[in-house]
């Protein structure tokens, strides 16, 4: 009897360790990182020794273990992590989006507050989303938004020397003036400390264009409208000083704004037809018609300058060599609505 009271009790006293040993276990897990020492942060590597902003590295050393902080020194950006992925040799992690360009150096610190230094280059190329306006003549500025913006050195025409200015610039916006060129149309390259970008849109040369209205009616044209007014304006412009604004009549119907050539431009080797516009408080339909007819109908919106160009290999099969008449036309209540760059260009 004795004795089996004294295997109840170790049995006992068993299984109250255990107990003891799985709480101990839950409380130092509490955070998901594996069971690691921190260790003395003595060396480190990172592979690769160096990639762009959303790119995985690998951190390998020995005493990298409880990693509470990841930070690229140039500016001071953190770069967010997965302690569950930290051992005493590996660390996965991610470049940050908003590291900065060049060398620099990656600073790891431990719960213990040690700290590693380990050296890399971060690739930032010039990232450009937007640019306006994209129609230009020499000494147009155009703005360009995007990223990794602040220290580009060069903003050059891709496929050519003319060189923009740089006029003013941050990390996210970079505002240059065009040059003097012979080029039709061309995207820019964009040259940082990281590299060289290539925009994706185009940059169309006014200089280069046939012209039906820049700063004024050009080449033949006049204005043979009828329900409203039309006329040069400096209430805004794309390009140059001057847009063509055209009132038409409130009460009218079916205004038009028909610029007539009394002979003809002829076209052949031009690619494209385009233009801008620009709405008054609301949006607005208007069709559009090239020698009266290649009916196309668009919707103006309001209060901001949009861009309309058309393939004449795709969008006006068939059209005549010879332009003499571009007209656009409003129904309902007339609005007033600004014009700019109507042109042909290759």
């Amino acid at each position: 009897m004795k004795q089996f009271i004294k295997n109840q009790l170790s049995i006992f006293l068993l299984m109250l360790g255990l107990g003891a040993l799985f709480i101990t276990g839950c409380q130092k897990d509490s955070d998901g990182s594996p069971e690691v020492s921190t260790g003395g942060m003595s060396s480190g590597e990172l592979n690769p020794g160096s990639a762009a902003g959303g790119e995985v590295i690998t951190l390998k050393g020995s005493g990298i273990g409880q990693v509470r902080s990841i930070v690229f020194d140039k500016n001071n950006v953190p770069a967010p992590f997965l302690s569950t992925l930290n051992t005493t040799t590996d660390l996965v992690f991610r470049v940050p989006d908003t590291a900065f360009g060049g060398p620099q150096n990656v600073i790891f610190t431990n719960a213990d507050g040690k700290t590693l230094t380990v050296p890399f280059s971060v690739i930032a190329l010039p990232n450009v989303t937007a640019a306006f306006p994209t129609d230009f003549e020499a000494g147009t500025q155009v703005t360009i938004t995007g990223n990794n913006l602040d220290d580009v050195s060069a903003v050059v025409l891709e496929g050519t020397t003319d060189a923009c200015t740089i006029v003013t610039q941050t990390r996210k916006q970079i505002v240059v003036t065009m040059p003097a060129s012979t080029a039709n149309r061309a995207k820019l390259k964009l040259t940082n400390a990281s590299g060289i970008r290539i925009t994706d849109m185009e940059f169309v040369n006014v200089g280069q264009a046939l012209t039906v209205f820049t700063e004024q009616l050009n080449n033949g044209f006049e204005n043979w409208g009828w329900g409203g007014d039309y006329n040069a304006s400096t209430d805004d412009k794309i390009t140059g000083a001057k847009c063509l604004k055209a009132a038409y009549d409130p009460a009218g119907s079916w205004g038009g704004m028909q610029l007539g050539n009394g002979g003809s431009i002829n076209i052949a080797g031009y690619r494209y037809f385009s233009f801008w516009a620009k709405g008054a408080d609301v949006d607005k339909n208007v069709q559009f018609l090239i020698n009266w007819g290649n009916q196309k109908v668009v919707t103006i919106p309001a209060n901001k300058w949009t861009y309309f160009r058309y393939d004449l290999t795709t969008a006006y099969p068939g059209l005549s060599n010879d332009v003499n008449n571009v007209t656009f036309q409003i129904q309902e209540a007339g609005k007033t609505l600004l014009f700019d760059n109507i042109m042909f260009f290759k």
